[in-house]
């Protein structure tokens, strides 16, 4: 049974290709947006990974993550993010604890699969 992972981003084309290369390795779950994720969280519960991107409409990464964690603390949060993103708030995020990981876009998808492998494993 493969572990459930949930991709949150603004971008569909982004979310088609994660869901086509991880797939194989995780169950994923793909939200289009921060208000479809908390949607998703609250009718079908905790996800083990959260994955979000940093830049979308009305509410960024970083504060999606942060209100995820704050609810269900045993979630590991990875977000991808722009060099730029990292300095207003990811790396305070990733100090915090909050953070498992920050990930640089656009990110290999294998990349990506060792990242989430990684959150799973330090569950």
């Amino acid at each position: 049974m493969n572990e459930r992972v949930l991709f949150v981003d603004d971008e569909e084309s982004i979310l088609k290709g994660i869901k086509l290369n991880l797939g194989r390795t995780f169950d994923v779950t793909i939200a289009n947006g921060p208000e479809e994720a908390i949607e998703i969280i609250n009718e079908q519960g905790t996800f083990p990974v959260v994955v979000s991107d940093m830049r979308m409409p009305k509410v960024d990464g970083a504060t999606l993550l942060r209100t995820i964690k704050e609810h269900n603390p045993d979630t590991m949060c990875i977000l991808l993010t722009g060099h730029a993103d990292f300095e207003f708030g990811g790396a305070e995020a990733l100090q915090s604890g909050m953070l498992f990981k920050i990930l640089n876009k656009p990110c290999p998808p294998e990349k990506l699969k060792v990242a989430v492998q990684a959150a799973l494993d330090a569950r």
